[in-house]
């Protein structure tokens, strides 16, 4: 039903005003049909439907309203003309809304573009935005605090959020790897927001307790101790402060209680990695800027992540990890991969000893018919004894602390609760003398803040065993050893964890826990071949439909097969249980609202009187989307009906298939004894453990849905098969070498001794190499051709040499094969590529007259050539270069400088 422009006011309108606080009984408030020249009404002068006052009686704001059908935009004519009229009887142009109470429009004519906003601002907010047009400072006028953030990337990271506001758009995303100072640099820009006038009340919100209670006491309350400030919780919020902190999962419950232009910038921190439908509920209710910050890397970041902060793919600033270690602000890693022999081949009876076979016997356990892979080691089966040679090998590689006899502070990733206890069980069988250096810390043990909190900062215990809580959000500089005891498939959540050792030596406190008091590198330990390095774009992230949209698209199957019949009971079963969730779409929702007038007939009786294919296509693409933002979905009841629904349309087209039929009949079998006791359920129960169930009508498996659905939620665990075991394990390999995509694998002895034959063949005969044994010069060319030498001989064939290799196989961190010769043959006076190149870089730099942007720039691309081994002009428009700007060349260089920098790389490829 759309209603006329007067009813639109009445019963939409006038009702949304109310809510923003405007008391439409109060003629100083709001006037209703004000000639724009305040005393005439004659057409051609104009009457605004509403006018909104400040209490010295200037007009603040009009609102131009249509009627429902029709797009609010029509009127912008109008409404310039309105504000520019009244602008001259005043001492400010009015700001402006036009509505047609589902959709509104926010203009500050002249100044910005009109946006769509989630309803009317409250008179605070109005106040608030005109002081804002009439005091702010452009950011970029104002320089940097440097007390909050001194790091040159990190003030450059401030300039860019600055330019893209100050050039009109309201959104940014900043990413910086982990360790970077993310908070610092967010805490510094909102000082500049401050003293720019250009925020009076800003929102902190990200996506856990931890981050929130640290932006609070260790943020807000450092770097800006004199703004009142306050955590949002939904039982208490004080509108008086400037500064909020908030978790994302309290702002989806209390939101609405502010209203949308209450916050002049919002930043979210992470949160765009959780429930992300009510996220993004949250973001567009907002009116205010937002800032988007995360130490995901930007390849990995997903397309709708940058449309939401309308980025278009690429990062308003990014910092990736790499450019931090090669300018040193983090730190890189060393790798040591091992694995047991179990974990290799597998554990089966067949393969054991006579003693083995024994031990399993004595255990019960039928030796011929234990049969596991390697893969299901702590998911299916465990092995103490592989437990005990794995914590051998930690105990004996990891990095240790100053003394050289404990080790540094270490987390070990667990695959499981049960799997992190056995792990400490093991160590505390096995090193009795330590008694406090293991704890395990998992969101199932008590007083988990306590535990971290004591992992930080006391001396023990110095091993920290986790499952996910220490992967993100943890700051303990002091960490040198990460142990990987399980597989990771996920990219993104690898780069997580494996930013838990990044931080610094400047970071750290706690010196005497260092390996000699310093730290140049944390150790990671891993027993699952993880790849760390592997390619961002092999990622695939699916992303699976929420429950309630599946059921709602089964139902349309089901429905689309009632067409011919709709007069029938299950036909109208079907239509009544998809009314029933179309009523739970929450309608008062931002996302709902700006959609809701396309999509209002679903609610009415006479979409439903008759169903075509048309209407039925209308229901999936244009109402089921909006599914997702039900809240408080029960969701073991809603996989079960979305089983049963499934079955249903299955029944009814190619037959009733043996896995939907398991799984339906699994879950039921699971529910508790009184759940068949119960008269009214036990018959449902009962028919979905028979026969009868492939062929069940439509009433039987609504009858089903209806009695046992609800009661999902308190099905029993599912019976384990899991044992543990304790045969004799040994370390079989600490790691080999893939030589190649899907090419040969080699152990690490057999390649340690294929690279040295390979290198002493080269060094015995190269006159560079001669010439330094000699004591004789040689130039940085040379040393160039040298390497490029190196990595032609060495790069392919049966060797293929590369820094991950080198890591692997001799345990020896390096960025060039110039710094390998030298550490594998003790060559003193032979330089690492990577001093070669910045030598000359500095040189380049250092010969012509450059300003400070263009050599920050210079030495951001000397960042680029030595990760690429190469430069070409595209390279310097992509990331990381763009965080400068897409114009950033053309701004700082002539072609011929640009030119000039091209031939001068070329020189030093390698």
């Amino acid at each position: 039903m759309s209603r006329n422009e007067a009813n639109t006011r009445k019963e939409l309108i006038d009702k949304a005003l109310q809510t923003a606080g405007w008391n439409l009984d109060a003629p100083n408030q709001v006037g209703i049909e004000i000639p724009v020249d305040g005393y005439d009404a004659q057409p051609w002068n104009g009457v605004t439907d509403y006018c909104l006052y400040q209490p010295n009686g200037e007009v603040i704001a009009v609102v131009e309203a249509k009627r429902q059908s029709r797009d609010p935009r029509v009127a912008e004519q109008q409404v310039r003309h309105y504000v520019t009229e009244i602008e001259k009887r005043q001492s400010f142009r009015p700001l402006a809304f036009m509505s047609n109470g589902d959709k509104t429009f926010f203009w500050d004519v002249g100044n910005e573009h009109k946006r769509q906003v989630a309803g009317f601002f409250s008179p605070r907010d109005l106040q608030n935005l005109l002081y804002i047009r009439q005091n702010k400072i452009p950011l970029q006028q104002l320089s940097v605090n440097l007390a909050i953030a001194n790091r040159t990337y990190q003030q450059l990271a401030i300039q860019r959020v600055s330019e893209r506001f100050d050039d009109g758009h309201r959104r940014a995303l900043v990413v910086m790897a982990t360790g970077t100072g993310k908070t610092r640099t967010i805490m510094a820009l909102i000082e500049l927001f401050l003293r720019a006038n250009q925020a009076r009340t800003v929102l902190f919100v990200a996506d856990r307790d931890a981050l929130v209670k640290q932006a609070l006491d260790e943020n807000f309350k450092v770097y800006l101790p004199n703004e009142p400030r306050d955590r949002i919780r939904t039982y208490n919020i004080d509108y008086s402060k400037r500064l909020y902190v908030g978790t994302l999962q309290t702002l989806v419950k209390c939101y609405k209680k502010f209203s949308p232009g209450f916050f002049d910038v919002v930043i979210f921190d992470e949160s765009h990695r959780s429930i992300y439908n009510q996220f993004r509920e949250v973001v567009e209710y907002f009116d205010g800027r937002v800032i988007g910050l995360t130490a995901t890397p930007a390849a990995f970041i997903e397309r709708n992540t940058f449309q939401l902060f309308r980025c278009d793919g690429i990062p308003t600033f990014n910092y990736p990890y790499r450019d931090a270690v090669n300018e040193g602000y983090l730190v890189d890693y060393s790798l040591r991969q091992a694995q047991t022999r179990f974990q290799r081949e597998g554990i089966r009876g067949a393969n054991l000893s006579e003693e083995d076979r024994n031990t399993l016997i004595q255990q019960g356990l039928d030796p011929d018919e234990i049969d596991y892979e390697g893969t299901e080691l702590e998911r299916t089966v465990s092995n103490r004894d592989t437990l005990r040679r794995q914590w051998e090998e930690i105990m004996e590689v990891c990095h240790k602390d100053e003394s050289g006899q404990y080790p540094g502070k270490t987390i070990v990733f667990a695959v499981s609760q049960n799997h992190a206890l056995r792990l400490a069980s093991v160590f505390e069988e096995m090193y009795p003398q330590y008694p406090d250096m293991v704890q395990v810390i998992t969101s199932q043990m008590e007083r988990t803040d306590d535990l971290i909190d004591r992992f930080k900062k006391e001396e023990m215990p110095r091993i920290a065993i986790s499952v996910d809580l220490l992967d993100t959000g943890i700051d303990v500089p002091e960490v040198v050893n990460l142990v990987f005891m399980k597989p990771v498939h996920s990219l993104i959540k690898m780069q997580q964890m494996i930013g838990r050792g990044t931080r610094s030596n400047d970071a750290c406190r706690y010196f005497h826990r260092l390996p000699n008091g310093h730290k140049d590198e944390f150790l990671i330990i891993d027993f699952w071949e993880n790849e760390f390095e592997k390619d961002p774009s092999e990622e695939t992230v699916t992303q699976d439909l929420p429950v309630t949209v599946k059921i709602f698209n089964t139902r349309l199957k089901l429905l689309e097969l009632y067409l011919n019949n709709q007069e029938s009971a299950d036909c109208q079963q079907a239509i009544r249980d998809l009314r029933q969730q179309i009523n739970q779409i929450p309608r008062d929702a931002f996302s709902v609202q700006q959609v809701y007038s396309q999509i209002e007939q679903a609610w009415t009786d006479g979409f439903w009187r008759y169903l075509s294919q048309r209407n039925i296509d209308f229901l999936r693409t244009q109402v089921a989307p909006l599914l997702r933002f039900v809240a408080g979905v029960d969701v073991a009841a809603a996989t079960f009906t979305n089983k049963v629904e499934r079955l249903k349309l299955e029944i009814l087209t190619d037959g009733a298939k043996p896995g939907t039929l398991e799984s339906i009949a699994e879950d039921v079998s699971r529910l508790p004894d009184f759940v068949f006791e119960d008269s009214q359920r036990r018959g449902s129960a009962d028919f979905c453990l028979s026969h009868r169930l492939r062929r069940a009508t439509p009433e039987e498996l609504n009858r089903a849905i209806a009695d046992l659905a609800n009661q999902m939620k308190n099905r029993r665990q599912r019976p384990s098969s899991f044992i543990e075991i304790d045969l004799g394990d040994r370390i079989a390999t600490s790691g080999y070498i893939s030589l190649g995509e899907g090419g040969e694998q080699v152990y690490v002895e057999e390649y340690r001794q294929r690279v040295e034959a390979k290198v002493l063949e080269i060094v015995e005969t190269h006159p560079t190499i001669a010439a330094i044994r000699n004591g004789e010069a040689v130039t940085d060319l040379q040393l160039v051709a040298l390497e490029r030498i190196l990595r032609q001989e060495l790069g392919g064939g049966n060797v293929q040499l590369s820094e991950s290799n080198i890591r692997k196989a001799f345990n020896l961190k390096v960025n060039s094969l110039l710094s390998f010769l030298r550490e594998l043959f003790e060559i003193e006076g032979l330089p690492d590529y990577q001093d070669v190149v910045k030598r000359n870089f500095e040189d380049f730099i250092a010969q012509r007259q450059f300003n400070s942007n263009q050599i920050q720039f210079l030495r951001a691309v000397q960042n680029v050539f030595l990760k690429k081994r190469r430069l070409e002009v595209p390279d310097l428009y992509e990331a990381p270069l763009d965080r400068f700007g897409e114009d950033a060349v053309e701004r700082w260089f002539t072609e011929e400088e640009v030119e000039e920098l091209i031939e001068f790389t070329e020189l030093w490829v390698a």
